[in-house]
This record gives C-alpha cells, structure tokens and sequence, in this order.
C-alpha cells in the first residue's frame, strides 16, 4: 500500500497533518494487532493504565489518554464482561471505584505488550538511538506547545472594560 500523496507536500503546514496521519496508521495497525487477543483499542488503553500505572479510576484513565468518559466506560464495560479487570471501592472515595487488571488481564497485558514492543522497534529500525532520542525530544517539545495554546484557548476572555 503506498503512502497518501500528502507525504510528498511540503511546508509547515503538513507537519502537524502528517503527524495525525500517522497516528492514525499506527492506530489501525494496534486493531488489527490486538484483535487477535480480542480487545478494542480503548479496552487496550484502559488495560494498559492499570497494568502499566497501578490501579486507576476512570477519569485518571481519561485523562492520561485524552480520551471522552464515555469511550472509557464502555472499554471499562466490556473488560469487565471478559473478566480482564475488576472494579473496587477507592479507600478514600467512597464515590470513585479503583480499576485493577485480573490475572486474566495480566496475561492479555504481557503478550500485547511483547508484540506491540516487536511493532515499535520495526517502526522505528531506521532511526539510530539519537535520531530517536532527538525525535522524542521533537515530539516533547510540540507536545507542550499544544499543551500551553489549549491552556490559553480554555481561559475565559477577561472583560477589558473596568467599571469604576
């Protein structure tokens, strides 16, 4: 399959695009993998926070992953279905239920993590260690400007008129 003619426009503009284009590959290409153990991408997410961070509520897993809470509750819903996880009481939220992975989880966890370990590396075979270190520090670096524009957008308009 080749790649969509837009790799070969130039300018600034097409970087961030490109960038998203290849998110979404990568994307497509993590479904395709993790259906062979039978979870969805957001499912994989979530099981990834739990084992990869420790136990999780549902807005941490929200927000590590810049991902809607009701795209969250329904990998949630549906790990819990296939036994890979369980929810339990916060000790000091009574409100806020901890997601923890099972056994079960645990094994489905090692053997994505193996394969998707194997993807990243073949991606990523043409870039020595400081191409790839100086490729992280690029995408860290657009990251937080991202990061500081939505800061600025989310801040409400201060009023420029004073009354006395």
């Amino acid at each position: 399959m080749a790649l969509l003619p837009v790799w070969g426009q130039s300018g600034d503009y097409f970087i961030p695009f490109r960038l998203l284009l290849l998110s979404r590959m990568i994307e497509r290409e993590t479904s395709r993998d993790l259906s062979r153990f039978s979870v969805t991408v957001a499912e994989w997410r979530v099981l990834s926070q739990c084992c990869s961070m420790g136990s999780s509520s549902a807005a941490e897993i929200c927000a590590a992953f810049e991902a809607d809470r009701a795209e969250v509750s329904r990998a949630v819903a549906g790990l819990l279905k296939a036994g890979l996880i369980q929810r339990e009481p916060d000790s000091s939220h009574r409100q806020k239920m901890r997601i923890t992975p099972t056994d079960a989880g645990w094994e489905i966890f090692e053997g994505v993590r193996v394969m998707r370990d194997a993807y990243f590396n073949e991606i990523l075979q043409d870039l020595d260690p400081d191409e790839r270190k100086a490729f992280n520090a690029a995408l860290h670096s657009i990251a937080v400007r991202v990061d500081e524009q939505r800061t600025l957008r989310a801040k409400p308009a201060e009023a420029t008129d004073h009354a006395d």
